[in-house]
């Protein structure tokens, strides 16, 4: 056993370490002169380029660093960039701390390398994780479709298929929606040829770019899922979080990069740019050189998408006045979420509190005229949970909280108790007046 340990801790010379790196480049079909290994006062430099930095790649370092070495401390861990160095046996000694072998891999500013270093020469141990880690950061993996991709880069992907959460849109919003985009998108065949036959140079007539503009809480986000249900596409949904970074130039390349994947995939789809106002403020207010890039960059590929048949970028913002009038110009149409009118509360009314009568909907849907959907959606669920809460209190004989329970009306059904089996109208008023209370409150 000790002359085993030994030996695993014995220097490996240096023409042995070099030729065994060649024979896994060449493996993997990569050019052996790009491969930097050099050997400076004997101490070991390993530095090679990468063709994606991808958390895949990242992760599998890891898992292979802890298969070879017991011990691990991770510098920094995050999107594009690794850097661990590995600890003694015994985590408590600190000796020879700076000398064990450190790994960095980097995809930040247009850099994509691996670089593995060590003060002295390495052990077989470190050699056979060296090569291993080599060949995992060389070799070609199984190519992921473009919808992989995109949900790799944080995007959040729909499909047709997928459910949506309740109301999706009103009928006035729906119309305008369904000839703005559902019917381009269903039938491009139509609109160029009616564009052959009335322009003197052929020129795509559908809408390229949409921009969805209006307070929170008006379904904005649940619209762009309701177009991609309604023509059959697939809906690519970036948040925000997924585009900014704290380190200089690599928004500018997130953006690009997503773009970039998106142009690849094989059928049409809906490339749905959330809080847009983020990344193209306008350039009348002083613009950070970073900003100004990022901005630079979304134009360029919106305007790259004239020519594209298969992407319809849709951006969304409750901030329109803060947008560069440039990107305002290259949109085809701008759709206005307002708040809902009294006779959208109905129909969201019909929705999500269906055992309402129609003189009840109607006294309803005046007191919450004012009201964005997101906010008359969590009165309804409030009052949902009231009445779940007194049926439950009243089944197990507890006493009602403050204010009591509401009996239920005459004819209307009622669980044991007496309390109603669904909210009635006096639910809704009394948790419209709680919410109400409670934004006051707040301000």
């Amino acid at each position: 056993m000790a002359e085993a340990a030994k030996a695993n801790t014995a220097a490996v010379s240096l023409s042995e370490v070099r030729s065994e790196l060649e024979h896994v480049a060449e493996a993997c079909g990569f050019d052996v002169h790009r491969l930097q290994v050099s050997f400076e006062r004997s101490d070991f430099n390993l530095r090679t380029e990468v063709a994606e930095v991808t958390d895949a790649l990242l992760i599998d370092i890891i898992a292979i660093a802890k298969r070879h070495l017991e011990n691990w401390r991770i510098h920094t861990f995050e999107k594009s960039f690794l850097s661990i160095q590995a600890l003694n046996e015994s985590l408590f000694s600190t000796e020879g701390l700076l000398d064990k072998i450190k790994i960095r891999v980097s995809g930040l500013y247009g850099e994509k390398a691996l670089e593995i270093t060590k003060k002295g020469a390495l052990s077989p141990a470190e050699l056979s994780m060296v090569t291993a880690i080599l060949r995992r950061a060389l070799g070609k993996t199984a190519a992921k479709d473009a919808l992989g991709e995109l949900a790799d880069m944080g995007c959040h992907i729909f499909r047709p298929s997928d459910a949506l959460p309740g109301i999706a849109a009103f009928k006035r919003l729906r119309e305008r929606l369904r000839e703005t985009l559902v019917l381009p998108l269903k039938n491009p065949e139509i609109y160029d040829r009616i564009a052959r036959e009335t322009r003197s140079e052929f020129a795509v007539n559908r809408p390229r770019a949409v921009l969805f503009t209006g307070p929170p809480g008006t379904g904005k986000t649940t619209m762009a899922r309701q177009v991609g249900k309604e023509a059959g596409l697939v809906v690519v949904h970036v948040p925000l979080e997924t585009i900014l970074s704290a380190y200089y130039g690599e928004s500018t390349k997130r953006l690009a990069g997503i773009f970039d994947v998106a142009m690849t995939y094989r059928d049409p789809l809906i490339l749905f740019l959330d809080e847009i106002d983020a990344l193209a403020p306008s350039r009348n207010e002083k613009l950070f050189e970073a900003s100004r890039r990022l901005l630079s960059v979304l134009l360029r590929k919106i305007d790259g998408l004239e020519t594209l048949g298969n992407i319809i970028t849709v951006g969304a913002t409750n901030r329109l006045q803060d947008l560069d009038a440039a990107l305002l110009s290259r949109f085809d149409t701008i759709l206005e979420f307002n708040d809902p009118a009294e006779d959208d509360i109905r129909e969201l009314l019909a929705y999500y509190a269906r055992q309402l009568d129609a003189d009840s909907t109607k006294k309803l849907a005046e007191q919450l005229t004012g009201l964005s959907v997101r906010a008359i959606r969590d009165i309804c669920l409030r009052a949902e949970r009231s009445l779940a809460r007194e049926q439950i209190e009243k089944s197990t004989g507890a006493q009602g909280a403050a204010g009591g329970a509401i009996a239920a009306p005459v004819g209307a059904p009622a669980a044991p108790g007496g309390v109603p089996a669904a909210p009635t109208l006096e639910y809704y008023l009394r948790t419209l007046s709680e919410y109400r209370t409670s934004r006051l409150q707040d301000t």
